[in-house]
């Protein structure tokens, strides 16, 4: 029997799936590691504890299922989005990658919007730049670590680096590209008037791909490491969030995927390339020539409660957690959380927000602050899915992703809040579903991906059903919700500047 290889570099671990063509899952392996905080803000990690991750991910994949390394069709990969990895001209790491969620390039998100302005930042990239997005990290790098920006000769997003190793092939692929802010988003192709204007080096940027293109065959040396059969075919796959949707199924405008995982993102494919006026959410490439999608995205999602679980409740499981929940009443009786603990995207792209719990008594308890993290990171998804509707889009369908599906509450919670049936598929560790899609796309082994994707992917025939009373009574408290940024923003302001001034 023949496979396909997906591997899921995330924020927090790799996850290998072995899928046969029909997308029955073979096996499943992860290998889980942390994020340096060095500094308030900032966040790294080092790209050969991911390449360890990866390595250790597909040879346990293989041994898991018992299948020949012969047997398997293609690779492919999906990755966490707008990290910075630049390499020397040897291919090594000159630092380790600045991820998604650092924060420290404030000053250098400015200096873009001096240098070019929102409205040609619109133009060019159809967004806003924030801080944690790969062209601002690299400025902070150029401004605060000249020698080692002197030093890079080729800058990748963090599954580039995974397929590098595997292939020696140092490219990127249009999804990911896009999420750099050095790309013309309409034109998919790297803007050459940005980087100069930005004064960066356009030699740094690799070549563009589509996520189903041919990057190059497993080498010797890879695959002394990995197990793969040296010569096994390898595409390039794409950002996490696309592969996550293509393993829901979500390939066309109309279908809506939420996302819970470290982040927290609402997706949905588009026709053109709109995009919001005022960039207070994300429009960029899909996986196809001339398509797009619509992504707003909140910095806190999982993350919120993996923070509480860890510093408040001790490590308590997850699923203590679900029942916990369960005996609170919604709106936690009046407790709200901002879940902006490291600064905040849609709708607010702000990233001196800070987080925030509102309404404290006496009478709440540990099983209140669980309930209103969850909620907090709802009613953020909820701005994101009002920016989309605001486009002129409808939402026909949405599937659930990530923590948020799998936990009962959360899924109500999303239901409720959305007022919206919220379904969830049948396969497990989507992304990594939808970079071995990628794969057998590229490959042949599917001729188009609508055929891949009813070839795979099942979705659970029972939605979550929005309660209307439930939902009502969410609407109020979202207002609050909404209030408590607008009215305390230049609070939260205020707050970190003297933070760090005692640094």
């Amino acid at each position: 029997m023949a496979y396909l290889l997906g591997v899921d570099l995330g924020t927090s671990s790799v996850k290998t799936v072995l899928m046969d063509h029909h997308g029955k899952l073979a096996a499943i392996c992860q290998q889980e590691y942390t994020f340096d905080i060095p500094r308030e803000g900032w966040a790294e990690q080092d790209p050969v504890v991911w390449w360890q991750a990866a390595v250790a991910t597909i040879r346990g994949a293989l041994a898991q299922a018992a299948v020949s390394p012969d047997d398997i069709d293609g690779v492919g990969f999906s990755g966490q989005m707008h990290g910075l990895v630049p390499l020397d001209r040897q291919g090594q790491p000159v630092r380790k990658a600045i991820i998604w969620c650092d924060a420290r390039s404030v000053d250098e998100v400015e200096d873009i919007r001096r240098l070019l302005g929102n409205e040609r930042l619109g133009e060019i990239t159809c967004n806003q730049i924030a801080a944690g997005f790969q062209t601002a990290s690299l400025l902070w790098m150029k401004k605060h670590e000249p020698a080692l920006y002197e030093k890079t000769e080729t800058v990748l997003l963090p599954k580039d680096y995974l397929r590098y190793r595997l292939t020696g092939c140092l490219s990127t692929d249009v999804t990911d590209a896009a999420g750099t802010l050095a790309l013309n988003v309409r034109q998919a192709a790297w803007s050459d008037e940005l980087i100069r204007t930005l004064g960066l080096r356009r030699s740094l940027y690799p070549k563009i791909y589509l996520p189903q293109d041919f990057a190059g065959e497993v080498t010797a040396a890879a695959s002394a490491e990995t197990g793969l059969k040296a010569g096994t075919k390898v595409f390039h796959g794409g950002a996490d969030q696309v592969m996550q949707a293509i393993g829901n199924g979500i390939i066309a405008p109309g279908q809506v995927s939420v996302t819970i995982g470290t982040g927290a993102q609402v997706f949905a494919p588009i026709a053109s390339a709109i995009y919001d006026k005022q960039l207070r959410a994300h429009t960029f490439n899909n996986f196809q020539q001339d398509s797009w999608y619509f992504m707003g995205a909140t910095l806190c999602g999982g993350l919120s409660l993996r923070w509480l679980r860890d510093t408040v409740l001790g490590g308590m499981p997850y699923r203590e957690m679900d029942t916990q929940v369960e005996a609170v009443p919604r709106g936690s009786d009046g407790l709200i959380y901002l879940p902006y603990l490291s600064g905040e995207r849609t709708p607010h792209m702000d990233p001196l927000a800070r987080g925030m719990f509102f309404g404290l008594t006496l009478k709440h308890s540990r099983a209140h602050l669980m309930r209103a993290v969850m909620e907090g990171v709802v009613f953020s998804l909820r701005d994101c899915l009002e920016l989309y509707e605001q486009l002129g889009q409808s939402c026909r369908r949405v599937i659930a992703s990530g923590g948020g599906a799998r936990s009962a509450p959360w899924l109500q919670m999303q239901a409720d809040i959305f007022g919206k049936e919220v379904y969830t598929s049948k396969m497990l560790e989507q992304a990594g579903v939808g970079a071995a899609i990628c794969a057998g796309v590229g490959a042949g082994v599917y001729e188009s991906w609508q055929q891949a994707c009813d070839t795979v992917i099942r979705w659970n025939d029972t939605p979550a059903v929005p309660d209307l009373k439930g939902t009502a009574r969410y609407a109020e408290y979202r207002e609050l919700f909404r209030a408590l940024y607008q009215s305390n923003r230049e609070l939260m302001h205020r707050c970190t500047a003297l933070s760090r001034q005692e640094k």
